[in-house]
């Protein structure tokens, strides 16, 4: 039989931000594609322990080349990958922040390519899944909410490396999503400090 502070606690919610990326392996550094995130996410817990949060959450990543004008570089390219993340993380507190840690299957739902002024189907062979690791920081914002920052990355690569590297070093290695997410979550639930 649980006492009340050692019951498992429920609390589900929203969560909503943007999603700054880039792909390692496509010979371009720096994080300049910007997407968003939204979706559910549930915790699980007792009062004073660490939490599990479980999530489901459309997530937009990829990357941009910048141009360069000082160069005289004005070429700009970008991938867009889209995906349903299903974050599973435990969170540690830590006074008035909590670290969070996990793994990150995705599933792809479209991989999109713009070198001509236009959305198409990218002609790499992108995996329709990927595991990524998740490490974020959140504190708590008001009664119901979280404001969060984390940061993700492929363990597996999303697209093999290519047998015969082509000349550009557009694509020379194995590819690797990696994105920075900032947001909120909104608990439905009033959170149990």
């Amino acid at each position: 039989e649980y006492s009340e502070g050692r019951a498992l606690q429920f609390n589900g919610g929203f969560i909503g931000g943007v999603t700054t990326s880039q792909i390692h392996g496509d010979g371009i550094g720096g994080f300049n594609k910007m997407g968003v995130n939204a979706g559910a996410t549930l915790e699980i817990g007792r009062k004073g322990k660490k939490n599990i949060q479980l999530g489901i959450i459309y997530n937009q990543k990829g990357s941009k080349k910048p141009t360069y004008p000082k160069d005289e570089d004005f070429a700009t390219w970008r991938y867009r990958f889209t995906y349903i993340d299903i974050p599973i993380t435990t969170s540690y507190s830590y006074g008035i922040f909590d670290l969070m840690i996990g793994l990150q299957p995705s599933v792809l739902l479209a991989a999109e390519e713009d070198f001509y002024g236009g959305w198409l189907p990218t002609g790499l062979p992108i995996k329709e899944y990927d595991l990524g690791g998740v490490l974020g920081i959140r504190t708590v914002y008001g009664d119901h909410s979280h404001v969060f920052a984390r940061v993700t990355q492929s363990i597996l690569a999303i697209a093999p490396r290519p047998e015969t590297p082509t000349g550009t070093p557009r694509w020379n290695n194995r590819m690797l999503n990696m994105s920075v997410e900032v947001g909120v979550t909104y608990m439905i639930s009033k959170l149990d400090l």
